[in-house]
């Protein structure tokens, strides 16, 4: 009986595995360097665990993790509210709320950012 197990995963796994927000994940999924779709669904795409593993791995480009106040940062941060808020139907955060987030935590952030200079 062979051992290995193989696993599709979705774009919240990727997510929850990276620490990014689903929309992060479906936007580097655009990106050449990202594994191919084993199938795509009605619930979205899935893909070999294993070939998201080797991405991580060898590098992933277009990632902006350095910058935690920088723009990209902050809209997945706003993204990731709006995820969490979803997950437990507390409320459905739409694209212009998104960036209505956005503009309430750019201040705090950039604040935060100011101290630890």
């Amino acid at each position: 009986m062979d051992s290995t197990v193989l696993r599709l995963v979705g774009a919240r796994e990727i997510a929850t595995r990276l620490g990014r927000s689903r929309q992060r994940i479906q936007q580097l999924a655009e990106q050449e360097d990202f594994p191919e779709p084993f199938q795509e669904l009605a619930m979205g795409r899935v893909w070999w665990e294993h070939d998201i593993e080797d991405w991580i791995h060898r590098g992933r480009d277009g990632d902006p993790a350095g910058d935690v106040c920088g723009e990209d940062a902050i809209r997945e941060l706003a993204e990731r509210i709006a995820d969490h808020l979803a997950e437990r139907d507390q409320i459905l955060v739409d694209g212009d709320l998104v960036g209505a987030l956005v503009e309430v935590l750019r201040p705090a952030l950039r604040s935060l950012r100011c101290r630890r200079d």
